[in-house]
């Protein structure tokens, strides 16, 4: 399943030439596993892969990245991207609890399991908020000026808005470390659900998109049957084949 979309072993890292160089460590935002493993017009495969098969093809890379996550890079040589891998994550996952916690989503979920939820929320958003540095640099100087150093209060420019200790990301290090090595959590089994192996994101893109180019293309009624029609001619449609993979159990226990 993860050959077909990092590339299998043979083709996704081979020993890079002199003239191509070396891979990057330093990933463009395509190179991440959450755009590999995006399907624009289907079902990731991202739930129906195992952690040991999802880390394997992250940290293989392909022919111009190094890996697909900054987590996979070595930790004894290369440790600050590998803290930058954190960061990211702690980013990630801030940006979906703001949404959890929109009122919109107590409507479609039963209060007590939403409740289990926000405790979980409340517990790791501060943690979060220290790692998430921003999207600084290795070699990032202060200029000097009143604007940087307002950026650069806390160890980064995330979303930390007073001074963080080293102390402090040392316990929030540990903190959501504890918290990944978990089994399963009623949070996680959320994401999971939400996540809808990416359909309900690419669903609202796709029937957006096509809104907007029924009304602005314009698009006519008939314009639209006759080229359903065109298609239909011109290839064959293949039923597509699914396994099914589940992670919501840590909500319902």
């Amino acid at each position: 399943m993860s050959d077909a979309l990092f590339a299998d072993a043979e083709n996704a890292a081979p020993a890079p030439s002199e003239s191509a160089g070396p891979r990057r460590t330093k990933l463009f935002p395509w190179d991440s596993v959450a755009a590999q493993l995006l399907e624009p017009y289907g079902e990731s495969a991202l739930d129906s892969m195992s952690l040991k098969q999802v880390y394997d093809a992250a940290s293989r890379g392909n022919k111009t990245a190094a890996y697909h996550s900054h987590l996979c890079a070595d930790q004894a040589s290369d440790a600050w991207r590998v803290g930058a891998g954190v960061s990211m994550t702690a980013a990630a996952l801030l940006a979906a609890f703001r949404h959890i916690e929109m009122a919109d989503i107590g409507k479609l979920i039963m209060p007590e399991l939403l409740a289990k939820v926000k405790i979980e929320i409340d517990d790791l958003t501060p943690h979060l908020r220290i790692l998430d540095m921003g999207k600084g640099s290795q070699s990032q100087k202060d200029t000097g000026s009143f604007r940087a150093a307002k950026r650069m209060r806390t160890t980064g420019s995330g979303t930390n808005v007073e001074p963080v200790t080293e102390a402090d990301l040392r316990a929030s290090a540990k903190a959501m470390h504890a918290w990944l090595r978990r089994d399963k959590t009623p949070l996680r089994s959320l994401l999971f659900l939400l996540g809808g192996g990416n359909t309900y994101y690419t669903a609202h893109t796709a029937e957006v998109v096509a809104r907007a180019c029924i009304r602005h293309k314009p698009i006519a009624e008939e314009q639209f049957v006759e080229a359903v029609v065109t298609r239909s001619k011109s290839k064959e449609v293949v039923p597509e084949t699914k396994s099914a993979g589940s992670d919501a159990t840590g909500l319902f226990d």
